[in-house]
């Protein structure tokens, strides 16, 4: 089983919070769950890394099982919704650029870095410059 990146290790306790504030909110108004429970499952959401909520622009993906080809690290540039399901297009350390679903994401990446903070810089600044 891979290991869970913990958000508040990753971003501290008060943005940590601030995310699964955000997303329960989201839930409350969208979903129309119950405050008190949406705060729970936007909890468990984040502890289980559940990568639907988890994945943002400017997080660094660490390939799970390294390999001899392609780049082991990639860069979500953004997020979008196509016809085959939510995907992310990232840009691998190599320079490469592709496509991945989220749930291709979360089989074979782990998440390795996430931004300084939202709308802030990236984790990595390009193609061979390693933040790691």
């Amino acid at each position: 089983m891979k290991e869970r990146p913990r958000i508040d290790v990753a971003l501290g306790q008060d943005r940590a919070a601030e995310l699964v504030g955000r997303y329960r909110d989201r839930l409350v108004e969208q979903d129309m769950i119950p405050p008190d429970r949406a705060l729970r499952l936007a909890c468990q959401a984040y502890c289980d890394g559940y990568v639907y909520v988890l994945a943002a622009p400017g997080q660094v993906w660490e390939r799970i099982e390294q390999h001899a080809w392609g780049g082991d690290h990639l860069l979500i540039l953004s997020l979008d919704q196509s016809w085959l399901g939510r995907t992310a297009l990232c840009e691998f350390d190599d320079g490469e650029h592709e496509e991945l679903l989220l749930d291709e994401l979360d089989e074979h990446y782990t998440l390795h870095s996430w931004p300084a903070e939202e709308g802030g810089e990236p984790s990595w600044t390009g193609p061979g410059q390693r933040p790691y």
